[in-house]
């Protein structure tokens, strides 16, 4: 048996985008004031991201739309709300929140670039 996984560019920035948010999330929960709750949505929504590249999920979290769009708003929610976070981990915050903007336009067919997607 033969396991097989073919990496485009879009996936690789999926793989950035998720492992960036996990990072900032797992900052977040290490830090001392509350953001808490938006760190553990973050933290959730970005493995069940990578987990779908791999895994069938079904249900309404199932849908790699809608964990982007879950991710960017807790992603936009933590910038609004910093927490115990110091300055260098804000760009972390930002990049992935980029990535994650970049990734629904990709999703939505509204941004199209030749040989990325």
């Amino acid at each position: 048996m033969t396991i097989s996984y073919t990496f485009t560019l879009l996936s690789v920035v999926l793989f950035i985008t998720a492992i960036l948010a996990i990072i900032d999330a797992v900052t977040r929960l290490r830090g001392r004031r509350g953001v808490g709750v938006l760190a553990v949505v973050e933290l959730i929504a970005a493995i069940l991201l990578i987990l779908t590249q791999f895994v069938v999920i079904t249900g309404f979290l199932g849908s790699s739309l809608i964990l982007e769009i879950i991710l960017g708003v807790a992603l936009l929610l933590l910038l609004l709300f910093r927490g115990g976070v110091h300055r260098g981990f804000a760009a972390i915050t930002v990049i992935a929140l980029v990535l994650d903007i970049a990734l629904i336009l990709f999703t939505l067919g509204w941004l199209k670039i030749p040989g990325f997607n």
